[in-house]
């Protein structure tokens, strides 16, 4: 990526309090001693602020098309892309995604805050879908934000679960960039320093 002009997910933690007398005082319940909720967790704060500006967007639906490549066989090109913010958590937001005039479900963008960082996983199985409906489609693949990034724009190389899953797409890069003032939004991939997609959406 020419360094990048117009470019525009924590495991739980489970805190077990140990068993307490019987004439012993409650324990104060806070986020690391409620059992069964996961505790926020710390990420670069840049990380952060980029998770919070996308947060921003919970429930709005973006629409637009795939810009790149110009290639009319290309499934996400030319076919009409919508993104609907559905899902914001402490850790976690979900971006569906749906294309051909948004009636066929494409998959999802995840972004979630683990013990590694701010992580991108695509997903392509959603709610009902199972690995035989992928017809040989992978799902999973992503890669944790660095340090190359805005509070608007994030870079996810490929990580390794990526790198073994497909060997080339192992210097993947994939870029979110927002502009809340504007609506828009992009998202975009890389493989060896070269263009691979790109999708640009504005907030309807």
């Amino acid at each position: 990526m020419q360094r990048r002009t117009a470019l525009f997910f924590a495991l739980p933690l489970l805190a077990i309090t140990a068993c307490a007398p019987d004439d012993a005082p409650e324990p104060a319940e806070t986020p690391e001693t409620r059992i069964g909720e996961p505790a926020a967790t710390a990420i670069d704060p840049v990380h952060q602020a980029f998770f919070d500006n996308l947060s921003q967007l919970c429930g709005a639906t973006l629409e637009g098309d795939g810009v790149f490549p110009d290639d009319p066989d290309h499934p996400l090109v030319d076919t009409g892309l919508r993104n609907h913010v559905s899902e914001c958590e402490e850790d976690r937001i979900r971006i569906e995604l749906y294309r051909d005039g948004g009636e066929y479900w494409h998959g999802a963008w995840v972004l979630e805050k683990r013990e590694g960082g701010l992580h991108l996983f695509h997903d392509h199985l959603g709610e009902e879908r199972t690995e035989a409906d992928l017809d040989g489609a992978a799902h999973g693949y992503g890669g944790y934000a660095n340090h190359e990034g805005t509070p608007t724009r994030q870079y996810f190389p490929a990580d390794e679960v990526t790198a073994e899953m497909f060997p080339a797409a192992a210097t993947n890069v994939w870029m979110m960039e927002m502009d809340l003032d504007a609506g828009t939004f992009v998202y975009y991939l890389e493989r060896n320093n070269e263009p691979r997609f790109r999708a640009e959406m504005e907030l309807r």
